[in-house]
């Protein structure tokens, strides 16, 4: 199971680099906005590894992040990217590049900020 520290470690740089794209075709904004959530979801994974879980199915990911009192108070913002993420990944869906710098990574600060302050 990866630890705490590892699931930061890769949320950062998953973060960094979404956040270091280009957003000047729609390829480069639907990347960005599912490395965003990808990199959301390690905090999650983070703050799951301190307390001794590793989930590896998103159905469970979102009901412990509904349901855990630490998490819940994220459940938008983390729901707000996985949103980002499925639809960047599966449909054709016409993001643009205020998606990502006015949306998804202000949702993910907060998600960041948050999971931090509880580790």
């Amino acid at each position: 199971m990866p630890s705490t520290q590892e699931h930061l470690a890769k949320a950062d740089r998953n973060a960094a680099f979404a956040l270091s794209l280009p957003l000047d075709s729609q390829a480069r904004i639907d990347w960005a906005l599912i490395i965003l959530f990808y990199a959301a979801l390690h905090y999650v994974e983070a703050y799951l590894a301190k307390m001794g879980q590793h989930l590896r199915s998103h159905t469970a990911r979102d009901l412990i992040v509904g349901r855990d009192s630490n998490l819940k108070k994220i459940y938008t913002e983390y729901q707000n990217l996985r949103f980002y993420g499925y639809n960047a990944r599966y449909e054709v869906y016409g993001f643009k590049a205020e998606d990502v710098t006015q949306h998804a990574a202000k949702d993910f600060a907060t998600i960041k900020a948050s999971i931090r302050a509880i580790l």
